[in-house]
């Protein structure tokens, strides 16, 4: 008898405990959304503001905010996010209270390219990315108004300039004619030629060797073209 009681109490005891867990559940899910906190990570300069993040969550063409936490559909709110031309990626989860939290990751520009289809950026991914107006990116211009230039074969020359912290804040212009590749400096509007794109690491290296021996030599200052085509050479001319 001792032992039907002891199953008995125990039954119960899970069915007390499923009725509490079944009314936590329900009363959770229709916890509605009070806060949203949107985070963008790893960025200062932001293409994208808080509220037009904020604008993009609607659902059912209703707002997120004050719906219960059961009605969101936290798949499609990433993917109306991550739809947004400035963003890379974006994750969205609800808290136990009922706060939504969207992380968004920007594109990242590394370029400005002025061409015959108008302006746009050369994101981290080599693809072109619209002008913001809420910021505009501090990043070199591609002066490609003569249909000269590939983004295809630019695009590893702008990588290297970016991942450079001394040729970023060298190199204004990159363009193209009849001679090859040309880079425009900030240090008196130096024409730099570079030439076909090949062997191009070692004509950047030869360029900052170069800027780093101009430092103790006046007359280099008055140079107006610097070409870096030939090996083991700088040639420069007034």
């Amino acid at each position: 008898m001792k032992k039907y009681f002891v199953y008995i109490k125990t039954v119960l005891f899970l069915i007390f405990i499923g009725l509490i867990l079944g009314f936590t559940s329900k009363r959770n899910a229709m916890r509605k959304i009070e806060n949203i906190d949107i985070v963008f990570a790893n960025e200062d300069n932001l293409f994208l503001t808080h509220q037009m993040v904020d604008n993009l969550l609607i659902q059912n063409k209703k707002r997120v905010r004050n719906q219960a936490k059961s009605l969101i559909n936290l798949q499609e709110l990433e993917q109306i996010v991550q739809s947004h031309p400035m963003v890379e990626t974006a994750q969205v989860s609800v808290g136990v209270v009922g706060d939504l939290k969207v992380s968004v990751i920007q594109r990242k520009p590394l370029a400005r390219e002025y061409s015959q289809n108008g302006v746009f950026y050369i994101d981290s991914k080599g693809l072109k990315m619209p002008l913001s107006k809420s910021y505009s990116a501090r990043v070199p211009i591609i002066n490609n108004k003569n249909g000269f230039i590939k983004s295809e074969e630019v695009f590893p020359l702008i990588q290297k300039i970016h991942q450079d912290e001394f040729l970023t804040k060298l190199v204004v212009t990159i363009k193209k004619d009849s001679e090859g590749y040309w880079l425009q400096t900030r240090f008196n509007h130096q024409q730099v030629l570079l030439g076909e794109l090949n062997n191009t690491s070692d004509k950047l290296k030869k360029l900052k060797v170069f800027y780093n021996y101009m430092e103790n030599d006046s007359l280099s200052a008055t140079f107006k073209k610097i070409d870096l085509q030939y090996n083991n050479q700088v040639v420069c001319s007034k």
